[in-house]
């Protein structure tokens, strides 16, 4: 049976949808978390252990949001004819255990950001509710609480566009629109959900990759069709090789060969189009696959 391309991109926008769901919830209950701790007054020495606290706390809980990359595997796994290996359940791991590292790392690693908007607002005489806003825009960026009705619907609007797979511009549209309604002096931009964001959706096509790669290199594949649907930010490399069938030395042979906008360094199983790509490598086990 050829390996199905369909299947496996359900799954891949299925993971996606999964993980940035995680990521946005992990947000929003730590904005909230911290935004009770500013609420409550106290002297930026007596919040600052609590607020430290609470950043480890979330730092942990968020790596249960990777977990979803595991269906990529097993779904590598599920269409092969030649069945799971030790080898499977190591790279699985490993692969698991990186992205919720990563993951993990980026929370804690926020955490003196929000403090020293905490510590300049105090300074500067911030109302708890200017300090309260403030703190909230740099953890769930324009996705954080409002009470203003309309930047709540199209916040709405805005998650609905990421899970249907909406185009960069459209995504962009909506951020301007709420980022045109909350308060001036709130800064939205780098926020951590954005960096959480960028790296779940990293995390999947590179996880996707290795695994891919650790399997062939077990099981002795030499053959590879590029797969994956073209959309409207697709780069030139994508689009021009997609249904292709390649070795091991022609993939090098392009990478080191071809340049396009986005293209990052590294290994081509693991890097692919570039940065967010969600094309991949099928392993060729039967004639039926070459042809996609």
């Amino acid at each position: 049976m050829a390996f199905s391309t369909k299947q496996h991109d359900t799954i891949l926008q299925s993971t996606l949808i999964d993980v940035q769901n995680g990521v946005y919830d992990s947000a929003k209950a730590l904005e909230n978390a911290i935004a009770d701790l500013v609420s409550s007054g106290l002297s930026v020495e007596m919040v600052r252990p609590q607020v430290v606290q609470t950043f480890n706390e979330y730092a942990q809980s968020i790596r249960t949001v990777a977990e979803p990359l595991t269906n990529l595997s097993a779904d590598y796994i599920a269409q092969s004819s030649l069945g799971p290996t030790q080898a499977d359940i190591t790279a699985k791991n490993t692969l698991l255990t990186l992205s919720q590292d990563n993951l993990s790392s980026m929370v804690t690693g926020h955490t003196e950001d929000v403090m020293q908007t905490i510590v300049l607002g105090t300074v500067a005489g911030l109302t708890l509710a200017s300090l309260n806003g403030q703190v909230r825009g740099r953890i769930s960026g324009v996705l954080m609480d409002s009470s203003d009705p309309t930047i709540r619907r199209i916040q709405r609007d805005l998650r609905r566009a990421m899970r249907e797979g909406a185009s960069a511009r459209q995504i962009t549209r909506y951020r301007a629109a709420i980022r045109d309604r909350l308060p001036k002096d709130i800064a939205t931009a780098n926020s951590l959900a954005v960096k959480l964001s960028s790296e779940a959706d990293n995390s999947i096509g590179s996880y996707d990759g290795a695994f891919l790669k650790a399997r062939s290199d077990e099981l002795g594949t030499t053959q590879w069709r590029y797969a994956g649907g073209i959309i409207e930010t697709s780069r030139p490399f994508c689009m021009a090789h997609v249904g292709d069938v390649m070795t091991k030395e022609q993939m090098e042979r392009i990478w080191l060969g071809e340049s396009w906008a986005g293209k990052e360094p590294g290994d081509p199983f693991v890097v692919r189009g570039g940065y967010n790509c969600l094309h991949y490598w099928v392993p060729i086990e039967s004639e039926e696959d070459s042809k996609g």
